[in-house]
């Protein structure tokens, strides 16, 4: 099952023209959605709780979330049609997308989703929440 529905869509693009992109199809609007959803995790991984946000349903979904996947969705749906002529505003939007996740994943901004938990349900550290130390020993004079 999707995370996005095809009501999601409603306020970024109007019915006859999701209609144009698709053929008519819900099952190429929802592969859409899937892909879009896959490659939205792919950056969110290892920082965020996927299961969490991604099982949510109804008005407990993340807005954000449901419109990143809603202008990802349609950017690849324009680019099926015609990689070389996708219009612009679905450009600028894929691109805004991909900066937003970036930083997402980097901790530069703060998303409102819910972090990986420190631990697994037995305990153990989850991978990704122990971090790896820097440092040296102290600096040592040597002379001769």
């Amino acid at each position: 099952m999707s995370f996005l529905t095809p009501d999601d869509y409603g306020l970024q693009i109007r019915q006859e023209l999701r209609d144009l992109v698709t053929d008519g199809s819900s099952t190429l609007l929802e592969d859409a959605g899937l892909a879009a959803q896959v490659e939205m995790e792919s950056y969110l991984r290892g920082r965020y709780d996927l299961d969490a946000v991604f099982g949510a349903t109804g008005t407990d979904r993340n807005r954000q979330v449901v419109m990143y996947l809603v202008d990802m969705a349609l950017y690849h749906l324009h680019s099926r049609q015609n990689p070389r002529n996708v219009p612009q505003i679905r450009q600028d939007r894929y691109d805004q997308v991909i900066s937003w996740l970036k930083m997402a994943r980097k901790g530069e901004l703060s998303v409102g989703l819910p972090p990986l938990p420190a631990t697994e349900p037995d305990g153990t550290p989850t991978p990704g929440s122990i971090l790896p130390r820097g440092g040296s020993l102290p600096k040592q004079r040597n002379t001769y």
